[in-house]
Formats: C-alpha cells, structure tokens, sequence
C-alpha cells in the first residue's frame, strides 16, 4: 500500500480570502501554500460587477499600473485595498468576513466571490460563518 502521512501544520488548508474592516484582503495560510503566493510580490486588483468577483491579478513587475505589495507574514498574506474597495463601493468596515477563494492558473489570479456586495455595502456571497 502506497499510504502518505499527513506532517504539515498550520491553522488550516482551505484557502480562504478576507476583506478586512481596516480596508485590507487577507488570504490564509491554506492560501498561500496552495496557491505558491511566496512567488510573489504583487497584485493588481480587479471586480467583476455583474458576477460579484474580486480578483487578484498576481505579478512580480512592480511597474504594472496598480499593483498593491503582497506581504506575507507568519504564513499569511496581505493587501491593501481600501481605495479599492470604496472605489467599487465594497462593504468592509463593519466587520472581517471570510470568503473561499480559487485560483485560475491561466491567468495567475486568485478569484473571490463575495456577491453583491457592492451594490448596497453589504457583503454577502460564498460567505463563510465562522
């Protein structure tokens, strides 16, 4: 039998985003295992209206129109967006809330559905209560 122990640790494997109340995205360290988000430095952020998606285009060239700095700390990883997110009327200051996230590998984005959030501040979607 081939069998494959488990040694990793951590908080948790399922990647996760955040929009933080401080106007901040927030991945997970299920996120940046996953996903390899130590090859990166930046992120130029992206919403899709219609469909209620956050993406985030990830890049090293910090010359790209919009790029925000990725910091990774203790496992995890952040990015400002405030301007972001009021810019598309995004509800974040309330509270933190959690949302699962994907990663397109064609593109090299990460992709968060968090609904219609913009349409009113209140965010609402692949919510995850915690």
């Amino acid at each position: 039998m081939g069998f494959e122990f488990f040694t990793e640790s951590g908080r948790g494997f399922r990647p996760r985003a955040s929009i933080r109340k401080q106007g901040q995205i927030g991945l997970n360290q299920g996120a940046v295992r996953r996903f390899d988000l130590e090859r990166w430095k930046y992120a130029v952020l992206g919403y899709d209206r219609e469909n209620g998606l956050v993406a985030l285009k990830l890049t090293n060239d910090e010359t790209e129109q919009g790029v925000q700095r990725i910091v990774i700390k203790d496992g995890s990883a952040s990015i400002s967006a405030r301007s972001f997110l009021e810019y598309f009327n995004i509800g974040y200051r309330d509270e933190t809330k959690q949302y699962d996230a994907s990663h397109d590998e064609t593109k090299d984005m990460l992709i968060v559905s968090i609904g219609s959030a913009a349409k009113n501040g209140d965010t609402q979607g692949n919510l995850i209560n915690e």
